[in-house]
């Protein structure tokens, strides 16, 4: 943890005097003139495994395994009236379904008095825009449709996925949450602190804004994006899978794109039904548990995209989301990207 957080620091220092160093002159440049230097791609198939394993650490608890599908493409902002300004540079919508499995600190804790946070899974579906704008800004909206409990299938998945690479079988699920389909509204607005284009640079400081309403999650975070290397606008930008486009005047300028990022994050929780249960069910399930107000993540890893692909590695630190919890929890996120429909 204190080399991460040494390494935010030099990255700060780096990307201050890099973004110092920026011809001031570059803010007057003209976004219809810059054109793109590779192919283009209308539509993407995203999918991302999560998993606690992946630090090499011998552990398998907490968030202990998630896999997530996304469709992304664009919008043909012609036919929608409510974004036809010159403010919008493109809006992309992504179609996802995913599911997350979470156990307690171990495997093998089959009774509630040794638990230290519930067995549960949760099972999506996600619709969400991305709205990139002229300044740099980028603001999303999503709908997400879940459930918890055994509707969920995350005893099943676990059982079956533990049974196909031979290994121990996770113990417990009996005790897991009761079921309780969800609706959730998200909202996230992110923007560079620094005027000068992104693309035009080799560091970025920006801030992110993010609130969840729902029975599934009610939380709000706050966090901070340090990037170094070859970026591309919010509307362009692999940060927020937005590398398809309809034409050229709305495209990646840069064949490939490739940064180290750093995210810190304070998340103030209202709600978490993994560990509280349903909202709205009396019987949540033999065991629920308090969750802290305040959660601190932090994410660091590359981002790397070029022509039809994209391969992200993030390693994600996260503090205790529950009372009680034994310790906080790491794990690696791999996400693969592949790209068609050539526009151009």
């Amino acid at each position: 943890m204190d080399k991460l957080k040494k390494f935010g620091i030099i990255l700060l220092f780096f990307a201050g005097k890099l973004c110092a160093q920026s011809d001031t002159s570059q803010l007057k440049t003209n976004a219809s003139s810059i054109i793109a230097k590779g192919p283009i791609y209308k539509h993407e198939i995203f999918g991302v495994t999560e998993n606690d394993n992946y630090t090499l650490q011998l552990r398998d608890g907490y968030y202990t395994n998630g896999l997530m599908f996304t469709w992304n493409t664009p919008l043909n902002l012609q036919k929608h009236k409510w974004y036809r300004s010159p403010k919008i540079k493109k809006v992309v919508q992504g179609f996802q379904i995913g599911q997350r499995l979470y156990n307690p600190v171990s495997y093998d804790r089959s009774t509630i008095d040794r638990q230290d946070r519930p067995f549960a899974g949760y099972l999506f579906g996600t619709y969400d825009q991305r709205i990139g704008f002229a300044n740099g800004g980028l603001l999303q909206w999503s709908a997400t449709l879940g459930t918890i409990g055994p509707n969920s299938f995350g005893e099943n998945v676990q059982t079956w996925y533990h049974g196909v690479i031979n290994i121990y079988p996770v113990l417990g699920w009996p005790t897991q949450l009761h079921n309780e389909a969800s609706l959730n509204l998200g909202f996230l607005y992110s923007q560079s602190l620094v005027p000068v284009p992104v693309e035009r640079r080799h560091a970025d400081i920006g801030w992110i804004g993010m609130a969840n309403i729902g029975n599934a999650n009610t939380n709000a975070s706050a966090a901070l994006l340090f990037r170094a290397g070859r970026m591309e606008s919010n509307y362009n930008s692999v940060q927020w899978n937005n590398r398809v486009s309809n034409s050229a005047a709305v495209a990646p300028i840069h064949k490939s794109e490739f940064y180290f990022f750093l995210q810190p994050m304070i998340t103030a929780q209202a709600y978490n039904a993994v560990l509280q249960g349903g909202m709205f069910v009396d019987d949540k399930g033999p065991f629920t548990t308090d969750i802290e107000p305040l959660v601190f993540t932090l994410q660091t890893g590359f981002k790397y995209a070029q022509n039809r692909w994209t391969i992200n590695l993030h390693y994600i630190h996260r503090s205790k989301e529950a009372k009680g919890q034994e310790r906080p929890e790491n794990l690696v996120s791999i996400q693969l990207a592949y790209r068609f429909g050539k526009v151009l």
